[in-house]
């Protein structure tokens, strides 16, 4: 597949990368409906904090699910999910409290530059809609990280 992939200040490639699949028994694959640019991704973009090596962009997406670990529960393929820029268990104590980005187990999600996305902890991380939006509204899918 095809991934945009920063390799230093103002240096974003398109280059072939391998599709994601599950590793852990909590990720799921998404196939990417939207995405866009987080202003996290413009510090190492014009080079405000460094690009020690070749990093897969974008960390902001919802699409449909495409495969699920065995230990997922709450999201299945088909469904259409938005996803964060963290990804948590929600079963933590500051998960708990409302804080997913201080999960104590938490990930960073990356690469969502790209058609196919692997999501770590996907139960915690992932919000599934009612039914797959409009092409019209899933734009604003994205506002609501």
């Amino acid at each position: 597949m095809r991934a945009a992939v920063l390799y230093g200040a103002r240096d974003v490639r398109i280059e072939e990368r391998d599709a994601p699949q599950i590793i852990e028994p909590t990720d799921a694959v998404i196939r990417l409906s939207a995405t866009c640019i987080c202003g996290s991704d413009l510090w190492p973009y014009r080079g405000i904090q460094p690009t020690n090596e070749p990093t897969p962009m974008g960390h902001e997406y919802c699409g449909i699910v495409e495969d699920v670990g065995r230990a997922v529960a709450s999201v299945k393929p088909g469904q259409f999910v938005i996803g964060s820029f963290f990804a948590s268990d929600n079963t933590c104590p500051h998960c708990k409290a409302g804080y997913q980005t201080s999960c104590a187990h938490r990930q960073t999600v990356g690469g969502a530059q790209a058609p196919i996305l692997r999501v770590p902890l996907a139960d915690g991380t992932l919000v599934a809609t009612h039914e797959v939006p409009s092409d019209d509204l899933i734009p604003s899918m994205l506002a609501a990280l």
